[in-house]
């Protein structure tokens, strides 16, 4: 009696080892600026780097590390 085929194994892809940005507390209204820059102009960028600063952003250390629902309160706050 003859096995039925089994479909090849999918290889399990590796997920790179994400290096979160921190930055000492000295350095916060750099940080800031920065975000505060990429916000004045969020209209203007392609929807591809919005969608990749958002995922970034989810994954970024913060002393506020534990914020729930954190992606839609993101998403909200960019919106605005």
């Amino acid at each position: 009696m003859a096995q039925p085929e089994q479909p090849p194994a999918k290889k399990q892809a590796k997920i790179p080892d994400h290096k979160s940005f921190k930055y000492p507390s000295e350095d916060e209204p750099f940080v800031r600026r920065l975000g505060s820059a990429v916000l004045a102009h969020w209209s203007a960028l392609p929807d591809d780097v919005r969608a990749k600063l958002l995922a970034e952003a989810l994954t970024v250390w913060d002393r506020e590390y534990n914020i729930p629902q954190l992606a839609q309160k993101l998403e909200a706050f960019v919106k605005r």
